[in-house]
């Protein structure tokens, strides 16, 4: 119902539309579109009433993560054009399993959130979910012929889709961080986590998870020193809805281009952007500390550790610090 009244105020932008044909697109009462419109006032749609003429939406929307809003702006072919949305969950990751469970063809299924009572990151790090201020989101990507080595390839076009799409939005010097966070400086602004099925080898059905800061216009204590939002560096309110449409955009052809031309394409590009190679690292990995300087990833996007002369492969992380880090 919310979307047939919308797709009216949007279609007469700044002008009134009367009651009545509210009434009969949707066929109910005045008082049941009475109050649909107080419902889409309170998600913050500037919409006035007037009696005997109608309502008016004075402005587009800004900054309303909605799926009717997601979709109005949406450049993909199949990412986003399903969208499950959660005002609150324990996290989108949750949501996208139980989700695949139900069914299996969820395919390019989106799983946004307002928040996250238990939102998380790589291994299992707790990932700052406040209500309302930044992008929350989990993406089903089921793909077809697809080795279970390509998923660090996954992993890496969501953070390159991530730092274009920030480009977009006036942040020019974001870098990927190996292996999936996005970083402003030294401070971290967005991070990816990827869930994989497999059988036999091959990639079934991949969850891949992000987590933007976008307007938060002060960190926690805790995390002023390492953490950043889209807000505190640029000054200016986002609208989360056109941030998230254009990293699906970037997303859904970078992995095109995975399927089309190989990892090693999104690996070149992931050079292209990194903040990694040439620095000193200090690398938590299985209760080991491995310190060196990173000097590649190969074939896999395993990085490549110079220490004293051996070269040592780091599959996983705890963490990984630059040696010259406060």
């Amino acid at each position: 119902m919310n979307s047939v009244i919308l797709d009216e105020l949007y279609k007469n932008l700044g002008k009134y539309v009367t009651s009545e044909r509210m009434c009969e697109k949707l066929g109910v009462s005045r008082i049941a579109v009475w109050n649909r419109i107080k419902n889409l006032q309170k998600l913050g749609y500037k919409i006035e009433g007037k009696r005997s003429v109608g309502y008016v939406l004075k402005e587009e929307a800004k900054d309303i993560l909605i799926p009717y809003e997601i979709r109005r702006r949406l450049n993909t072919k199949i990412f986003g054009r399903k969208i499950e949305y959660f005002r609150l969950t324990s996290s989108t990751m949750d949501e996208a399993q139980y989700l695949l469970e139900k069914d299996p063809d969820a395919h390019g299924t989106l799983i946004v959130a307002e928040e996250q009572t238990s939102g998380r990151g790589r291994q299992k790090r707790k990932w700052l979910s406040p209500r309302g201020k930044n992008i929350y989101v989990s993406l089903i990507y089921s793909p077809k012929h697809m080795d279970v080595s390509d998923s660090i390839a996954l992993m890496f076009a969501a953070a390159i889709a991530i730092k274009e799409a920030l480009s977009d939005f006036g942040i020019e010097d974001a870098k990927i961080k190996w292996p999936n966070d996005v970083m402003v400086g030294d401070k971290k602004i967005a991070g990816v986590l990827l869930e994989t099925r497999s059988e036999g080898g091959v990639l079934t059905h991949a969850v891949i998870g992000f987590g933007v800061n976008v307007n938060m216009e002060e960190m926690p204590e805790e995390l002023k020193d390492s953490a950043t939002s889209m807000y505190l560096i640029t000054k200016t309110q986002i609208d989360r809805a056109t941030l998230l449409s254009n990293i699906l955009f970037y997303l859904e052809n970078l992995i095109s281009l995975l399927v089309s031309e190989g990892r090693e394409k999104i690996f070149e590009l992931w050079k292209s952007h990194n903040n990694t190679l040439g620095r000193t690292v200090e690398i938590h990995s299985n209760g080991e500390v491995i310190k060196g300087i990173a000097k590649d990833i190969d074939k896999d996007g395993f990085l490549l550790v110079d220490v004293g002369g051996d070269v040592r492969k780091v599959v996983t992380a705890d963490s990984v610090r630059f040696a010259d880090e406060g």
